[in-house]
């Protein structure tokens, strides 16, 4: 079955043809629809009708996006985009294309990525996978299934309880706000002041994530140091995860991973640092079995997950 699937983030949105297979795949890639700086949901929603306006290809359409979503597929809050609370997509989109009506499909992009990981890996045992960007999310699923409310809760696991800064759901210490992509933006020390008297330090511009990438690929240590800072506290969260549910895989994925493999690689800095983390907070009979790894669908994975489950026999 092909299926127009989307991917709604904070900065643009990724879409594809996905044919559900097996195998499923992307088989036809479609320009990413970029967002405005401040994005609203105005122009998220302009710009999947446009999309869709003349569509002929796909039989179902598949939205995985940022955000809480309930039991319905109402989309209760996404706090990075303005004005996107309470929008229920498969009724916005049926009455501008009646053909859609009931064949629409909304998950939550963390839910998806996990699903597409859980499949790819044949269905079965307790799988674990953590969606990295500006923020941290992902999900669990075991038994055939996508555990229920776990997009969310796996950006709160409290890492560091003297942590002051404050996450987007009010306390402190959760591993979002320690190994996200604002966590390393914000972890690169500023250049030193070129005068001993200046008491106001300058005002520098915090460099990107794909700068931080270039400056650590360099040789940049404080670059990679601020890379590996982040990891370890994937590596405590993941090490949480493991001692209650012993998952056969734990796996990363997301914008963020995938620039973090880029600067080191897989042995050396993010991973590595979250793997050693793992190893060191696990629960010594269980530190041994613990697997970590790369997803297989780095980016990817909310578009192929979407799809999946809005196949006729997908089942969240």
């Amino acid at each position: 079955m092909k299926i127009h699937a989307f991917d709604i983030g904070a900065s643009a949105i990724k879409q594809a043809i996905v044919d559900t297979g097996p195998p499923c795949q992307i088989v036809t890639a479609l320009p990413v629809l970029r967002l405005p700086p401040t994005p609203t949901f105005h122009a998220v929603q302009e710009r999947i009708l446009a999309a869709l306006t003349g569509a002929v290809d796909a039989e179902r359409v598949a939205i995985a996006t940022a955000g809480a979503i309930d039991a319905d597929g109402t989309v209760i809050r996404a706090g990075a985009i303005q004005g996107y609370t309470r929008i229920h997509w498969p009724t916005l989109l049926a009455d501008f294309f009646p053909d859609l009506r009931g064949r629409v499909h909304v998950v939550n992009d963390g839910a998806a990525a996990t699903w597409a990981e859980y499949q790819r890996r044949g269905g079965h045992g307790v799988h674990v996978h953590f969606a990295l960007g500006s923020g941290i999310g992902g999900a669990i699923a075991l038994g055939g299934r996508l555990a229920p409310g776990t997009p969310a809760g796996l950006g709160h696991i409290l890492v560091d309880p003297t942590s002051t800064l404050r996450c987007s759901c009010s306390r402190t210490g959760c591993v979002e706000t320690l190994a996200g992509a604002r966590a390393i933006r914000r972890g690169y020390p500023p250049p030193p002041t070129t005068s001993p008297r200046t008491t106001t330090p300058p005002r520098t511009r915090v460099p990107t994530l794909a700068e931080l990438v270039h400056k650590s690929r360099a040789g940049d240590r404080a670059a990679r140091r601020t890379f590996e800072a982040a990891g370890h506290w994937l590596g405590i969260a993941a090490a949480t995860i493991l001692n209650i549910l012993t998952p056969d895989v734990i796996t990363i994925g997301g914008g963020l991973a995938q620039a973090a493999l880029s600067a080191a690689g897989p042995d050396d800095g993010y991973l590595a640092a979250a793997r050693r983390a793992l190893q060191t907070h696990a629960v010594p009979r269980l530190a041994d079995r613990a697997v970590l790894i790369p997803a297989a669908h780095p980016t990817d994975g909310p578009l192929i997950g979407a799809a999946l489950l809005a196949a006729p026999d997908g089942d969240l």
